[in-house]
């Protein structure tokens, strides 16, 4: 099989917009944050949106502009991001965690019809790792749906594209997203009612501060290319399937018929972590945990203990709640196997033929 080259085909009018405002004396939100809103809310079908500064923000405003207040419980996965279990917390909401499917890490469905009698008011599902969840079949519950697409925009079920089924989306522009723009994030809602709440709220309090514009033209651009990048990281993933295919562990899996777009390439292994990290490293591939920062990672050693010996730990961000909290997910055993097993390799546009290559001799000789 070739292994793919990336060759960049971001549009010079799109990459203009980032030097303007380098250059420019406007490097607040503005027009630039608004158009990355509106080009994304056309890519997804959504009435409406906006642009906020930070994730922490984001997943706010969405619960917010659902009219959820204190005790209303919502239903997450154990694999969802820790950040979101401090939003939940600071609104006074009820966290009402869900186990995940043990092969391919998304939402269980039987969980979520368990979880539905005990006051459940909304749904919050992402796309773990890429994997594309069945956002419509959830819909049998009749609660309102907040997707997170951050991880697998781009990926499509059926002729659907991930993202725009829900009520709201969230977009998160941090690094490990498919589209990044070195932080901040946009929340889309599907219905004119739910677009109008957003606005009414990013303009009704000055903590909901919009994405600067110099971050949003960098969105813009990636946006400009996200075909482009979709195609080379499902060549990448491609190469790397049949590589691990010759080893002792598995990638998680893709169960229904969606087409998914991987960030990084998450390995189930058939052991712990830290032996094939330290393999990895001495071949000059980096590794990190796939849920170090999830709900299920709370109150565990699972990252320090698959750190390779030397390696630095990496603080966790303001908004996550610390690790020594007892998580919601101690009664989740599928996430919490996933959280300790579950490594991701490098997979991104940017990577050469010769970077393919050594991922995929790493992911084919790993012990």
């Amino acid at each position: 099989m070739a292994l793919p080259v990336f060759r960049p085909t971001v549009k010079r009018k799109d990459m203009g917009s980032v030097l303007s405002c380098i250059v420019s004396d406007r490097l607040g939100p503005g027009e630039i944050s608004r158009d990355l809103a509106s080009r994304l809310c056309h890519l997804l079908g959504h009435a409406g949106g906006v642009t906020l500064a930070s994730s922490y923000l984001a997943v706010s405003a969405a619960l917010e502009a659902l009219g959820l207040a204190a005790p209303d419980g919502v239903i997450l996965p154990a694999l969802a991001p820790a950040a979101w279990l401090r939003v939940l917390r600071d609104r006074g909401l009820v966290p009402l965690v869900a186990d995940v499917d043990p092969e391919s890490g998304s939402l269980d469905p039987a969980r979520v019809s368990e979880l539905v009698s005990r006051g459940a008011k909304a749904i919050m599902v992402p796309h773990t790792a890429g994997i594309i969840v069945d956002v419509e079949a959830l819909r049998v519950h009749g609660l309102p749906i907040v997707e997170d697409a951050s991880a697998a925009l781009g990926g499509k079920n059926g002729e659907t594209p991930c993202g725009s089924l829900a009520d709201i989306c969230l977009l998160s522009m941090d690094p490990e997203s498919i589209v990044t723009c070195g932080g901040g994030a946009v929340v889309l809602g599907r219905s004119r009612q739910t677009a109008a709440a957003l606005r009414r709220i990013q303009e009704g309090s000055p903590l909901y501060s919009p994405m600067p514009d110099m971050n949003a033209a960098l969105g813009i651009s990636q946006v400009a290319a996200l075909d482009t990048f979709v195609q080379v990281r499902r060549e990448v993933a491609s190469a790397y399937r049949q590589a691990l295919l010759k080893s002792r562990h598995k990638a998680l899996t893709q169960k229904n018929d969606a087409e998914p777009v991987l960030g990084s390439f998450p390995v189930v292994l058939a052991s712990g972590m830290k032996d094939v990290r330290t393999y990895a490293l001495k071949k000059n591939v980096d590794t990190l945990p796939a849920f170090a920062r999830s709900l299920a990672a709370l109150g565990s050693s699972a990252e320090d203990s698959s750190r390779p010996a030397g390696a630095a730990a990496e603080a966790a961000p303001a908004d996550e709640p610390a690790a020594d909290v007892e998580s919601p997910a101690a009664a989740c055993p599928n996430a919490r196997s996933l959280a300790l097993r579950c490594l991701l390799f490098p997979l991104y546009p940017m990577l050469g033929k010769r970077d393919v290559e050594a991922v995929c001799r790493v992911l084919s000789t790993m012990p």
